[in-house]
């Protein structure tokens, strides 16, 4: 019986990619199942062949499932006992915030040595979370943020209102009624500890979500 962990990887940088990918291959109880350089390959990887864990960046534009927290909702409605490292070169709060509330089980800064990956994936595999140091240390200022998660269907309200579309537009689109769409935006700002929609649209531009202002 085959007791590696198996492992995915995705990044759009070569370089990096090459180099988690020989970290990665150094630890003998993991099996890499294969790396991809944008989403549209990593759907592709991860419904060909079974997988423990991801390993990948936040930022990783191009692919047909988008990136950061667009790519998370996917993959965790997709594959819902996939358990995800994120990789990120970012270190804002709010950024972590949304990762623990979006489900993330563990959060490497890209400034902290890649080492730290070793312990990443044998604390993920076993249930438990885990931050590489620089993470660890922004983490001390949040300590609500382990026990927020936001519902998949709060995540996807809060995408489409922050790139500009309206509670009626989204009620239509998902076919959810207003007073549903409603709840679940309301719901998901107070587990973000958002009180206001500028607040909400200053969020998610730090995040990287929109370049959109808020509306009058």
């Amino acid at each position: 019986m085959d007791n590696h962990i198996r492992v995915a990887l995705a990044d759009d940088h070569p370089v990096i990619r090459m180099g988690i990918e020989a970290t990665l291959d150094d630890i003998s109880t993991v099996k890499r199942i294969g790396s991809a350089a944008d989403s549209t390959q990593l759907i592709t990887l991860l419904h060909a062949q079974p997988c423990d864990i991801l390993v990948t960046d936040f930022a990783m534009p191009g692919g047909d499932h988008g990136d950061g927290l667009e790519l998370i909702a996917f993959l965790r409605h997709r594959y819902p006992l996939l358990r995800i490292v994120m990789l990120t070169s970012m270190d804002k709060a709010p950024l972590i915030r949304s990762l623990m509330a979006h489900g993330i089980h563990a959060v490497l800064s890209k400034t902290d040595d890649m080492s730290h990956l070793r312990a990443a994936l044998q604390a993920v595999h076993i249930g438990r979370r885990y931050f590489s140091p620089s993470i660890a240390q922004l983490m001390k200022s949040l300590p609500r943020v382990a026990t927020v998660r936001l519902s998949e269907r709060e995540s996807e309200v809060i995408s489409l209102y922050v790139n500009g579309e309206s509670i009626n537009a989204i009620a239509e689109k998902l076919q959810r009624s207003k007073q549903t769409i409603s709840t679940q935006k309301v719901s998901a700002m107070r587990k973000l500890g958002i009180e206001a929609d500028a607040d909400l649209f200053k969020y998610a531009i730090e995040l990287g979500l929109t370049q959109k202002p808020p509306r009058e």
